[in-house]
């Protein structure tokens, strides 16, 4: 018994361990709350003014024009419309996504988990070809053993496999950072306020269907 409580213990602290390298962040948020609510992104979005305000944002960011200037003359300025980050911004960001696709998903991860992921790839020239999107649960900082300001990601695809990408191949959007590494997930800041808010849903929901009797 004494072995089965230090691996419980040890597993405990492990998935309580908030540092950047931590696995607190990289799980899903699925914390029950003290109204007995199971809060994760999943179950927030449940609650109409958590979508509303995701979608809003969101769709707010993604349809914001891009466009790339360079110094002119003076202080003046001149748009440029043949350099190859105007065909990853505002033509193609990569092969199976739009634009206007490519940013809202970016937005919703950053308004639901506090960070985006996009895995850099690019040609021989050195230009950025394609910026495809890591969902947030699949990816995760490691912290190197020799460089205390050096760090790489490890991610997992839907088989179960991993790989480690360099700090230099992935694109890292931060929401609110108490680190500077990681975002903080607003879901889980305010996760009993979306808790208290989906118990009324629900005993509301359960209220009108025995015809507004309580039991």
């Amino acid at each position: 018994m004494g072995k089965f409580r230090d691996f419980f213990r040890g597993r405990r602290a492990d998935m309580d361990d908030r540092s950047p390298w931590g696995s607190f962040w990289f799980e899903p948020v699925t914390l029950r709350t003290v109204s007995g609510a199971r809060i994760s992104t999943e179950t927030a979005l449940r609650l109409s003014a958590v979508y509303a305000c995701v979608r809003i944002l969101a769709e707010s960011m993604a349809s914001l024009p891009f466009i790339l200037y360079r110094p002119g003359s003076g202080r003046g300025k001149v748009e440029v419309t043949d350099h190859w980050l105007v065909q990853l911004f505002h033509i193609r960001p990569n092969r199976y996504q739009n634009p206007f696709e490519w940013r809202e998903m970016l937005m919703g991860h950053l308004a639901l988990r506090g960070n985006a992921f996009c895995r850099i790839v690019g040609n021989a020239r050195g230009e950025i070809t394609d910026l495809i999107p890591i969902h947030p649960d699949r990816i995760s900082l490691v912290l190197s053993n020799t460089q205390a300001d050096e760090y790489s990601y490890r991610v997992v695809d839907r088989f179960g496999n991993q790989t480690t990408l360099p700090r230099g191949s992935v694109w890292h959007l931060r929401g609110l950072s108490s680190d500077g590494m990681m975002g903080l997930s607003p879901i889980e800041m305010a996760r009993e306020s979306f808790g208290l808010a989906l118990a009324a849903q629900d005993y509301g929901s359960r209220f009108f269907a025995n015809d507004a009797k309580p039991t």
